[in-house]
């Protein structure tokens, strides 16, 4: 039989980006930040399928892919460090900001993709570049002459096609879909007298795929 798996997806990957922020300090405890990035990625992946088709003819290349994203992402944050009577410190912040993960090419299925086939949706070509949309409110305080700190946070992401990596006919494939993640963080410690400490952490997240995802 001639029946030989073998997986392999040889890429090449060329990336370039330019990013920088500025501060302004709209009042005496008020800041705000902003930022922005513009990443330009490139990658040329070799098309090896996985399985040999034909006897004898071994792993051969089926094709170049070249692909190519240019985005623009970044970030605002708005800082209040208001001085508060049960504080010592404290810092109250907002910010959103915008993510990019560059897509990528898949390997090819088992079996040549002109023959319809389970392989040909289990293992399509190319997955899609991933964003997401960042909000977050929190704060972080410092109480009892510096003895305990007390920090919270709540957050929203949402993902457009967030890219999830599968095991199928025995090589990794990714695919994308739409999510959403929600939730919200807590973290305390406290020393009451030197050398003996308190720590406390704990959080909520609900994610979920979009509906129709499967």
């Amino acid at each position: 039989g001639h029946n030989y798996f073998r997986s392999e997806n040889p890429y090449r990957l060329h990336s370039w980006a330019g990013f920088g922020e500025v501060y302004y300090q709209v009042a005496p405890d008020v800041k705000l930040t902003g930022g922005l990035r513009w990443t330009d990625d490139q990658k040329s992946f070799t098309e090896i399928p996985s399985w040999t088709v034909f006897e004898g003819e071994g792993y051969p290349v089926t094709g170049i892919l070249d692909q190519q994203w240019k985005e623009w992402t970044g970030r605002f944050v708005a800082d209040w460090t208001p001085k508060l009577d049960f504080t010592d410190q404290s810092l109250f912040y907002a910010s959103y900001s915008r993510g990019y993960k560059g897509g990528g090419a898949n390997p090819p299925g088992v079996v040549p993709t002109y023959l319809e086939s389970p392989s040909n949706a289990t293992h399509p070509l190319t997955f899609k570049p991933e964003f997401v949309d960042a909000f977050e409110l929190g704060t972080k305080n410092t109480l009892l002459d510096g003895s305990m700190t007390l920090n919270g946070d709540v957050f929203y992401y949402k993902y457009q096609n967030y890219q999830i990596s599968q095991i199928v006919d025995r090589t990794s494939v990714n695919l994308n879909f739409n999510a959403t993640v929600k939730g919200a963080e807590a973290e305390a410690t406290w020393e009451p007298v030197p050398g003996l400490r308190f720590n406390f952490a704990g959080g909520y997240e609900n994610a979920t795929l979009d509906n129709g995802s499967q």
